[in-house]
């Protein structure tokens, strides 16, 4: 029974090309799917021929037939009233009118059914235009119309004879002349209905042979693809067990890789000796490989901050890769510094391996500057502010996010004193990049959603905060304040007739004067205070942590800086001054934003006393603020 199967295996293997190369599965697979095409397209294309065919027959022949006889049917049947109404009576002249009219159209229908069977296709390929060409090929139902058109002719003559001879006849000759014509037009109305019945059959017969081959054409074609589809899913079915069914299992595996909920007890069956078989084989090598990355990838994408990203990171260094001295450096490109985000320590310069200049100028790390991996193991001495301390190797990864570094890692290894040593140090280092290399794209984004969230609290002109940094953190300003027993002095701050600047040198001076304005400010304020473009030419200053009078010598000095600089312009140099109000928080009001309107009273109170002044609230001011 084993023999028996076994045989039947292979023959089955054997018919559906399990174990020939995918090529030439294909190139068989292609040969008889091309057949059946060719079955069904010479089943499709004979039938529509033949149908083509008699549809011109009826279109090109028959039609044209038909319409002329439905117009000369009824104008006959007119002419036989008009004689027999004659016979009783109606005048020769408008009789012999009458016949003439409808004499004149049975022509018309009869020239217009002749140009119609004697027109050549002009339109469609050639294959169509010779089908056409032989439907028309119908010289006795030709022969017959053209037989009838000569007696509608003949009559027309005698009708004609008739109108020329209808004065001076005697009654005899007009009897002999009206029966010449009843006889006439009875022969060709009999021509006529005999003809029509013969158009008539020939159209049922022409009908029924397009719908007799429209139903054999159905059938057939049903037939052969039902057989198509039937032997194509028999072969491939057989040949899924060898090729669909292990690309499948690898596509699931990837998925699964990629959610991190792969299942490593479950391997891909190898069933074909070809290419997949291979590839099967190599690809569970390769799931038992990845499988480690792709968890922590989906982790570390669920994490909310960057710097959770880089201590798992860091994380993985030491437990995965078994590398115990490394440092993860930021790099902030706007500022052209880095700093050590993990393993976090209190003083970086105690635990760097390298110059700390590093810290404030990141383009001195040569990792950093050239976007490439940076190794000592290569060269000795590589890089310049790595500190040489005696047996200590380095290498360092420029993590690559968005077309420049944006972190790196540094590792520090002892002295190796064997070709293994360094080996396996180099499949930590291989180890560790796979991490970095399944990392950028998170944190590439989480830095792009800092980059995003700062910007939205930026002024783009100034570089100052905007208002919307203040509604947004206003809160934990309050409560910090609260909690430390202080105070916030608020500095409301106008530029003086700064209408007249854009008006007299234009918004772009006028831009000019306030970024050159904000620079002022920030340095005549201390590192933690925060200086806020409030609006147009409005700037809001929150001094941190003050004491009384304070805001008020801050105020001071902020006008007095203004008041003694020089803006440039294209027309000389610009002299301006700025009025400044002040008030604190909670000494004036235990409402943060009621002590924002009590300083902006304070500014109007100094624009009203003259400006370029500042003034210190006063509630008194308010009751008069209140009052206006």
């Amino acid at each position: 029974m084993e023999k028996v199967t076994s045989f039947w295996e292979r023959f089955v293997q054997f018919i559906t090309f399990i174990n020939l190369p995918i090529r030439k599965k294909f190139l068989l697979f292609e040969m008889g799917t091309f057949f059946w095409f060719c079955v069904i397209g010479i089943v499709s294309v004979g039938s529509l021929s033949f149908i083509h065919f008699r549809y011109a027959q009826i279109v090109h022949v028959n039609l044209p037939y038909i319409k002329a006889l439905q117009t000369i049917h009824p104008e006959l049947v007119v002419m036989d009233r008009t004689i027999a109404l004659r016979e009783e009576g109606t005048h020769c002249t408008q009789t012999l009118f009458a016949l003439k009219t409808s004499l004149a159209h049975m022509k018309n229908a009869f020239s217009e059914a002749l140009v119609s069977l004697q027109k050549q296709p002009s339109s469609g390929n050639i294959f169509e235009m010779v089908l056409t060409s032989l439907s028309k090929d119908d010289n006795e139902n030709f022969n017959t119309l053209q037989e009838i058109n000569k007696d509608i002719i003949a009559l027309e003559e005698l009708v004609l004879l008739g109108q020329k001879n209808s004065t001076g006849t005697s009654d005899e000759h007009s009897r002999e002349f009206w029966k010449k014509i009843e006889m006439r037009v009875k022969k060709t109305h009999e021509k006529t209905v005999s003809f029509s019945k013969v158009v008539e059959e020939r159209y049922h017969y022409y009908s029924t042979q397009v719908n007799n081959i429209i139903r054999i054409s159905i059938n057939s074609i049903a037939i052969v693809i039902l057989l198509s589809v039937t032997l194509l899913m028999f072969f491939t079915r057989w040949l899924r067990e060898a090729f669909s069914r292990p690309i499948e299992s690898m596509i699931h595996q990837i998925h699964s890789i990629g959610t991190g909920e792969v299942d490593l007890s479950k391997k891909l069956k190898i069933k074909s000796k070809d290419e997949i078989g291979t590839l099967s084989k190599e690809f569970n090598k390769l799931v038992d490989t990845v499988y480690g990355v792709t968890v922590f990838k989906k982790v570390i994408e669920e994490d909310t901050s960057l710097e959770t990203v880089y201590t798992r990171l860091g994380e993985v260094f030491e437990k995965e890769a078994g590398i115990k001295h490394y440092r993860i450096f930021d790099v902030n490109a706007a500022k052209g510094t880095m700093s050590v985000v993990y393993p976090y320590v209190s003083d970086e310069s105690d635990f760097l391996s390298c110059n700390e200049e590093i810290l404030h100028s990141c383009s001195l790390c040569r990792a950093q500057k050239t976007g490439h991996k940076v190794s000592s193991f290569e060269y000795e001495g590589v890089c310049k502010e790595f500190m040489k301390e005696e047996g200590k190797k380095h290498v360092c990864i420029p993590l690559i996010v968005s077309g420049h570094a944006g972190a790196v890692v540094q590792f520090v290894f002892e002295k190796v004193h064997s070709a293994e040593e360094l080996e396996h140090i180099n499949e930590k280092i291989f180890k560790a990049e796979s991490y970095i290399k399944n990392s950028l794209s998170v944190i590439e984004t989480k830095r792009l959603m800092n980059t995003l969230r700062e910007s939205s609290l930026v002024d783009g002109l100034t570089g100052l905060y905007n208002r919307r940094f203040l509604q947004d953190h206003s809160n934990q300003i309050i409560a910090s304040t609260l909690r430390r027993k202080k105070q916030i002095s608020l500095l409301m701050c106008d530029m003086d007739y700064f209408k007249q600047v854009n008006d007299k040198f234009g918004h772009d001076v006028g831009d000019s004067v306030l970024k050159e304005t904000s620079h002022i400010l920030k340095k005549c304020v201390r590192e933690a205070d925060i200086v806020i473009r409030f609006g147009g030419e409005e700037f809001l200053i929150l001094l941190i942590d003050t004491e009384v009078d304070y805001g008020m010598s801050v105020a001071e000095k902020i006008r007095l800086a203004v008041e003694e600089y020089s803006f440039k312009t294209t027309d000389g140099i610009l002299k301006k001054t700025i009025s400044m109000g002040v008030s604190d928080f909670p000494n004036d009001t235990d409402g943060f934003w009621q002590a924002i309107k009590f300083a902006d009273v304070a500014l109007y109170k100094a624009k009203e006393m003259g400006r370029n002044r500042c003034i210190r609230f006063s509630s008194d001011y308010w009751d008069q603020k209140a009052n206006f």
